[in-house]
């Protein structure tokens, strides 16, 4: 079982979660799913590169620093540092969407998962939770705000975005690699923060 839960934690790694995300809001039924396909594949490349892959990439100097000693970052200390640095490139990554004359729903959801990455990056200071169910919350965040905002009939991706968080947080649990508490923290802040930021911008 714990196998299993270290496959599935890596499947639903938090850095997917944001690409996943714009992959739903792209093709949702709203009007920015009437962009053009090579503009989607664009924005996409755009923030997988800045959310997913630079900080990737980032991952053996991490290690070759010692800054994470293991996959699962089981201890406080080592993880805020990575943290910090994978929040500026998120931060480079918002600035520069800003800057594109994007629709205003993407911006606000780049700009959404920033502020959740952020906002978990404080709380991991001091306390402990989960990034993994975090990502699941987000998504099921920007799925709310689309149903709400503009009547998309996204009830499918928003079960799955439920299951999916459903399945991390066990297998978190499996791990002993957080306590329910930890998990289900995770999950309402990424929920509430993209939430929120959606309908603010």
């Amino acid at each position: 079982m714990k196998k299993a839960a270290s496959v599935i934690s890596i499947l639903f790694h938090p850095l997917l979660m944001p690409t996943l995300g714009l992959l739903v809001l792209l093709n949702s039924g709203s009007y920015v799913s009437l962009l053009d396909p090579a503009a989607k594949r664009a924005i996409l490349f755009v923030l997988a590169l800045g959310t997913l892959v630079f900080p990737l990439m980032m991952m053996p100097i991490f290690f070759y620093r010692n800054l994470v000693l293991n996959q699962k970052g089981t201890v406080m200390e080592e993880r805020w540092i990575p943290r910090i640095i994978i929040l500026i490139l998120y931060i480079i990554t918002c600035i520069y969407f800003m800057r594109l004359p994007l629709n205003r729903i993407i911006q606000g959801y780049v700009l959404a998962v920033t502020a959740t990455l952020a906002l978990l990056t404080l709380i991991s200071i001091r306390v402990e939770i989960s990034m993994h169910t975090a990502g699941p919350g987000g998504v099921a965040g920007l799925i709310i705000a689309m149903i709400i905002l503009y009547g998309t009939q996204l009830e499918g991706f928003l079960l799955m975005a439920l299951l999916a968080a459903g399945i991390v947080g066990t297998a978190k649990l499996l791990e002993g690699a957080h306590r329910p508490v930890e998990v289900y923290s995770g999950f309402l802040v990424g929920f509430v923060c993209v939430l929120t930021v959606l309908f603010l911008y």
